[in-house]
């Protein structure tokens, strides 16, 4: 398991997503980079789920902000990063069967949010298309 501070215009092969390392939300996991963040490096793609919604349930279940730091804007060290995910993972790793059934409850889960935000979006926009056409 790798996890290293993110460098904005780097490209990474292979398996990876990234991890808010500022503000209120550091440690959600995410798919796309963004300025502040770090990158997790998996070996492959079932390692890069696991660990993707590892991070999303310690993130959902607010276990990263007893390790935000700063006064101003919050960030999480990522020696604290990495210790929290090696511990959890090492726990979750004894009850493998359990965790893998919620692993593909979530998957199903996030592909039914998407679908829901698509039609949300579709919604709004045929809003907007027909209050554009009773005003224009």
């Amino acid at each position: 398991m790798k996890i290293k501070t993110h460098r904005m215009m780097k490209e990474y092969a292979g398996e990876h997503f990234f991890i808010l390392s500022k503000g209120t939300n550091a440690g959600k996991p995410l798919a796309k980079p963004c300025p502040n963040c770090f990158v997790f490096l998996a070996e492959d793609a079932v390692e890069r789920e696991r660990f993707y919604w590892l991070c999303y349930g310690l993130w959902e279940g607010g276990f990263f902000r007893q390790f935000l730091s700063g006064t101003v804007i919050a960030f999480i060290h990522l020696d604290d990063l990495r210790q929290l995910i090696v511990t959890v993972a090492e726990k979750v790793a004894e009850e493998a069967e359990s965790f893998g059934q919620a692993l593909n409850a979530l998957t199903t889960l996030a592909k039914y949010q998407d679908v829901l935000y698509e039609q949300l979006t579709l919604i709004q926009r045929a809003k907007r298309s027909l209050m554009y056409k009773m005003l224009k």
